[in-house]
C-alpha cells in the first residue's frame, strides 16, 4: 500500500472506496430538464391570468360610467349644485323657479359683499369659521341690512354675530317639532318641521335658548329649534335644507320663505381656499358618497392583483452546476488544511478509521464491529501482538508530526502483512 494512499484515507474515510473510481464530468444542466423539475415550469410564469385584467378593466369602465351619469358637480354637505342626499339641489332649484336668484359664494369676502348690499347670506357652515371670518361678517351686518341664515352655528360662532342667542341642548330622538303660539312670523308658514336624531347629517339638531330682543319658535322643553335676532336667523339642523330632508314635514315651507323674501340670495359654502381661512372643511366632504365604496373595492382588487403576482412563478432560471473535483484534489486540499491548523490527532484519527474500515472488510468483518473484535481477527495474521495492534489502531494520542508519519507507515505495513 502506498503512502498516497494511507493519506487519503486519513483525511475522508467515506471517500476512500471512490478514490480509485474515475472523475466524473458533470456540466450545466440543459433548460429542457430544469424546466421539467419541480417549480420549473415556465408555462405557469409566462402567461398572465385574463380574469384579473377583465376585473380591473370592469371596474374602470363602471367608474367612467358612474362619473358621466352623475354629471359634474360638487357633492359635499348642503352643496348647491349636488342631487345626493346630503345636496341641496333641490332647494336652490325651487328657490330659482319662485325667482330668486342664487349665487354661490365661497370667499367670505363675497358673502360679505352680499351683506352690505342688503342680499340675504345662508351660512352652510358657520362652526368652520376663523375669527377673523366672523368679524368680517358681523362687520358687513352692521354696515348693510342684509338678513344672515346660520346653519347649526356653535356657540362660538354665535358670540361673534349675537350674543342673545346661545346653543342649549340637542335633540337626539328623530321628532316632529310643531310651532307654538308666539312664534308669529317665525314659523315661516310652517306648523311641523321633522327632524332626524342622531343620524342626521351633523349628529343630532342643535336647540337654542334667547333672551332680551331675541325670539324662537318650534320649541321644546331643552330649547328652540329656529331662533332669530334682528339681522340673524338661525336654524338648529343641517337636515332642514337637505334634498332628503326638505321633504318631510314642513320642512320646505319653512326653508324656500326664510331664504326667498329678498329675491337675491348668497349661498356661502365655506372654503379651503378661501384667503381669509385658517381651518375650513376636510377636501374629503367634497367627494361623492359614491366615492368611498370604489376607493374600497380598487384596494380590495389591488390586493387581490398583488397577492396574485406575488405567488406566481417566475422564468426558469438557468444555473450551472458545481464542478465536481476528483478526489485526489479533495484529499490534497484537506490534508493541507489539517497541516496548516496542526490537527495531529484528527488526522491520526482519520488514518486509523479509514486503516480499520479496509481491514475489516478484507477480514470478513462488519463495519460496526467493535476495536476489539478486528484486534482478536487481525491477531493470527500478522506478526504482533494484541497489545501492539490495539495501540496502534487504537485513540494512542499523537504530538509530533514524525509520530505521525511513522504511524502512516505502520498502518500500511499492517495492511500490506494482511495483503501477504
Amino acid at each position: 500500500m502506498s503512502p498516497s494512499r494511507s493519506a487519503g484515507a486519513a483525511i475522508s474515510p467515506e471517500l476512500a472506496p471512490a478514490a480509485d473510481a474515475a472523475p466524473a464530468t458533470t456540466g450545466p444542466s440543459s433548460p429542457g430538464r430544469d424546466s421539467a423539475g419541480p417549480g420549473g415550469s415556465g408555462d405557469r410564469g409566462g402567461h398572465g391570468r385574463p380574469w384579473l385584467v377583465i376585473l380591473v378593466a370592469t371596474g374602470i369602465v363602471l367608474a367612467i360610467a358612474v362619473t358621466i351619469a352623475r354629471g359634474v358637480y360638487r357633492d359635499g354637505p348642503l352643496e348647491p349644485d349636488a342631487p345626493t342626499p346630503q345636496g341641496s339641489k333641490a332647494v336652490v332649484e325651487v328657490l330659482t323657479d319662485l325667482g330668486t336668484q342664487v349665487r354661490v359664494d365661497r370667499h367670505t369676502e363675497d358673502a360679505a359683499q352680499s351683506l352690505r348690499e342688503d342680499r340675504t347670506v345662508l351660512v352652510t357652515a358657520p362652526s368652520s369659521l376663523s375669527a377673523p371670518q366672523l368679524d368680517e361678517l358681523a362687520g358687513a351686518l352692521e354696515e348693510g341690512e342684509g338678513q344672515l341664515v346660520l346653519v347649526q352655528p356653535d356657540f362660538v360662532t354665535l358670540s361673534y354675530l349675537t350674543p342673545l342667542i346661545t346653543p342649549a341642548g340637542s335633540l337626539r330622538a328623530e321628532s316632529t317639532v310643531e310651532a307654538g303660539q308666539s312664534c308669529g312670523d317665525l314659523t315661516f308658514e310652517a306648523r311641523a318641521l321633522a327632524v332626524p336624531g342622531e343620524e342626521g347629517l351633523r349628529g343630532p339638531s342643535t336647540l337654542y335658548s334667547t333672551r332680551g330682543e331675541a325670539q324662537g319658535c318650534f320649541d321644546t322643553p331643552e330649547g328652540d329649534l329656529v331662533a332669530a335676532d334682528g339681522q340673524v336667523l338661525v336654524l338648529g339642523s343641517a337636515d332642514l335644507l337637505t334634498n332628503e330632508g326638505v321633504r318631510e314635514a314642513d320642512n320646505s315651507a319653512l326653508v324656500l320663505n326664510a331664504l326667498g323674501p329678498s329675491g337675491e340670495l348668497s349661498w356661502y359654502v365655506p372654503s379651503a381656499t378661501d384667503p381669509m381661512a385658517t381651518t375650513g372643511p376636510e377636501l374629503l366632504t367634497h367627494l361623492p358618497d359614491w366615492a368611498g365604496p370604489v376607493g374600497l373595492w380598487i384596494l380590495l382588487v389591488a390586493g387581490i392583483a398583488l397577492i396574485a403576482w406575488g405567488r406566481r412563478f417566475g422564468p426558469v432560471v438557468v444555473e450551472p452546476l458545481p464542478v465536481t473535483v476528483r478526489p485526489q484534489e479533495m484529499v490534497l486540499g484537506r490534508a493541507r488544511l489539517l497541516q496548516q491548523s496542526s490537527s495531529r490527532d484528527a488526522a491520526a484519527t482519520a488514518l486509523r478509521s479509514a486503516t480499520s474500515v479496509r481491514l475489516a472488510l478484507q477480514l470478513g468483518l462488519r463495519r460496526e464491529s467493535t476495536l476489539d473484535a478486528l484486534v482478536a481477527a487481525l491477531a493470527p495474521h500478522v506478526q504482533r501482538s494484541p497489545e501492539q495492534i490495539r495501540s496502534l489502531l487504537g485513540p494512542t494520542p499523537v504530538t509530533r508530526d514524525q509520530d505521525l508519519v511513522q504511524l502512516a507507515r505502520d498502518l500500511d505495513r499492517l495492511e500490506k502483512e494482511i495483503d501477504r
